[in-house]
């Protein structure tokens, strides 16, 4: 009877320690309160779970950032959240840092997260849907694979700055592959299950690239170079984002001979990976004109130069597939779209390219943003993609 007593105060104080949840609110918030709302959520969750289950230690968190969902790029907003919810989880007494091989494995939990601009309709007046910002996140035990806290909340400032962070910035190309979807997947997924397998199984490259991505935003291009190419010997690592990088940071260094032959790996990992090309080749608005950036246009010339070896090279037939943002008819967008994978085609100097490739106009039916703003947010949108087919169909 004794022994029961003990038991029931046990639980009792247990249960009186464990914090009320306050679930995320279905209506756009202001951004800071959107974002602390997320992480009050999460946190509280692990907390709890940790509480209920006797587990009174210290808890570690490590912390991929945030991607943008449509491109599975990192952007300065994902910076902003990443801070907040830091600050938030200093208040609660969590630790919790940015992802590193270092980090990962001194930590309980991994928490990965997503910005997702996307249909919203709940409380429309008029049923129709609108374009809002959502973040959703997930946190899971790095033992078990499971995922032990959700979330989400619909952001309502529409002004997010969209600015891809330096490694992306300068990139040739958009790198959203089958990883980059794993951590999406994670990110959306629920309390009990399990995290996508691919992401799971690759967190470790995750820890060396963010931890290489993050030297090279701030400038320490060497020691980025080295955590690049450590990657890119491993089986598991010839990954269009591991390219990508040793491409990059070989240019930062002047190393002109080593960045084409990492833009060549580059070309090769996303045509095996992808059967596709999505080089940054952007456009201005109504325009066949590449956009006016000066660091892209600068770099235009060599990508045009070594897509070219890289067909010359290799017998494969292609489509260049022009897109364009959602701002005018269909009709107009259509032709649009066309003009600008003819123009496109009209720079390659492959042989036979018009036996070898064929031009494509699908206006905004495949937008990856599709907000039809007009400028760096959807800039995406005004692009050309060059996607590897039969030459049947040709």
């Amino acid at each position: 009877m004794y022994r029961l007593q003990q038991i029931f105060i046990l639980l009792f104080f247990l249960l009186s320690c464990t914090q009320n949840i306050q679930e995320p609110s279905k209506y756009p918030l202001e951004f800071k309160t959107a974002v602390n709302n997320l992480a009050n959520h999460l946190l509280l969750q692990i907390k709890n779970s940790q509480d209920t289950i006797g587990k009174l230690s210290t808890i570690n968190i490590v912390s991929d950032p945030f991607i943008d969902a449509n491109s599975g790029e990192i952007i300065a907003v994902s910076r902003e959240i990443e801070q907040i919810i830091f600050g938030q989880a200093e208040k609660l007494e969590v630790s919790i840092t940015r992802i590193t091989p270092q980090n990962l494995r001194s930590s309980q939990y991994i928490m990965s997260g997503i910005i997702d601009f996307t249909e919203y309709s709940v409380g429309s007046i008029t049923n129709k849907p609108e374009k809002y910002y959502k973040i959703s996140a997930s946190v899971l035990d790095l033992k078990t694979g499971k995922i032990i806290a959700d979330s989400n909340n619909w952001i309502l400032n529409l002004d997010l700055d969209h600015t891809p962070t330096a490694f992306y910035r300068d990139s040739p190309i958009y790198m959203k592959d089958n990883r980059i979807e794993s951590l999406i997947n994670t990110a959306r997924s629920g309390v009990g299950e399990l995290a996508n397998e691919l992401y799971y199984d690759s967190l470790d490259i995750q820890a060396l690239l963010i931890k290489a991505e993050t030297d090279y935003e701030n400038k320490n291009y060497s020691q980025a170079l080295k955590l690049f190419e450590r990657v890119s010997k491993r089986s598991d690592g010839k990954l269009m984002r591991t390219f990508a990088g040793i491409y990059e940071t070989n240019l930062k260094l002047e190393n002109s001979t080593e960045a084409e032959t990492a833009f060549s790996q580059l070309l090769s990992a996303s045509v095996e990976e992808n059967q596709n090309l999505k080089i940054k080749f952007l456009f201005e608005v109504n325009s066949v004109e590449f956009i006016n950036d000066s660091k892209l246009k600068q770099d235009y010339a060599l990508w045009l130069k070594m897509i070219a070896k890289y067909f010359n090279d290799n017998d494969q037939c292609f489509h260049i597939v022009g897109h364009s943002s959602k701002t005018g008819n269909d009709v107009y967008n259509k032709k649009l779209s066309l003009k600008r994978s003819k123009a496109f085609q009209s720079k390659l100097q492959i042989q036979n390219i018009n036996k070898r490739s064929k031009a494509i106009g699908k206006g905004f039916v495949e937008n990856v943003v599709g907000s039809g703003t007009d400028d760096v947010r959807d800039a995406i949108d005004r692009r050309v993609e060059i996607v590897v087919v039969n030459c049947s169909l040709i």
